[in-house]
């Protein structure tokens, strides 16, 4: 942090750690906050912030390796936060094009010139098209858009009206292709869909995908 403020550089920092004794939250995380924020020396002198700076830790978890459709989404959700350190964008907007969003449905993230949308449910791929259609942009940019799939197609045909304005990826296929890269090697399985199980949403009586705004968690 204090070479970027010296030289102007972008520089970032990741660090990998079991905590133990709590050195993640405890030390290392308040320590750089306070280099961020801005801190008082014990003799009372201050010190100024390297204010132009972010700070977040994260917790792993694990997700069953077998491509079950459950273990597929489950990847997904838990993968977002790895798309905002990729795409380095963290802001998120709770709106887009008129629309408020949901974690199970989709998220937005915007910053700057920089866009970024999580879909988590398929079948509301062809309503949130609309809203891109509705949604103007600044003229030659994009929409990041990673999108839940079960194989590698972004649903690029559904995505076609759109086709000027967004950057699609196939999630959570391109995680699992890089995993391959690094897991130790394994027989294939075939991901199994359920045709008689039940939906995990249900429309609403005005037939939208999306919850009424009196329900649903965002």
């Amino acid at each position: 942090m204090q070479l970027n403020a010296e030289d102007g550089g972008h520089r970032q920092c990741i660090l990998v750690t079991n905590n133990e004794n709590g050195i993640c939250e405890n030390v290392t995380y308040e320590r750089n906050k306070r280099v961020i924020n801005g801190y008082t020396k014990p003799n009372g002198e201050a010190v100024e912030g390297l204010h132009a700076n972010n700070l977040r830790y994260y917790r792993t978890d694990f997700v069953g390796r077998s491509r079950s459709p459950q273990n597929l989404r489950k990847l997904v959700e838990l993968s977002t936060d790895m798309l905002c350190i990729k795409e380095d964008l963290y802001a998120e907007v709770k709106d887009f094009a008129g629309q408020r969003t949901y974690k199970n449905i989709f998220r937005y993230f915007e910053k700057g010139d920089n866009r970024m949308m999580v879909i988590y449910f398929e079948k509301a791929v062809p309503e949130i098209v609309k809203l891109i259609e509705n949604y103007e942009l600044p003229r030659g940019q994009k929409i990041k858009v990673y999108v839940f799939s079960p194989s590698e197609d972004p649903w690029a045909a559904d995505f076609e009206p759109v086709a000027a304005k967004v950057e699609l990826c196939a999630l959570p296929m391109a995680i699992l292709n890089a995993y391959k890269r690094v897991l130790p090697k394994r027989k294939e399985q075939n991901i199994y869909v359920d045709d008689n199980a039940p939906e995990e949403h249900e429309a609403s009586q005005n037939d939208s995908l999306f919850p009424d705004e009196e329900g649903g968690e965002a």
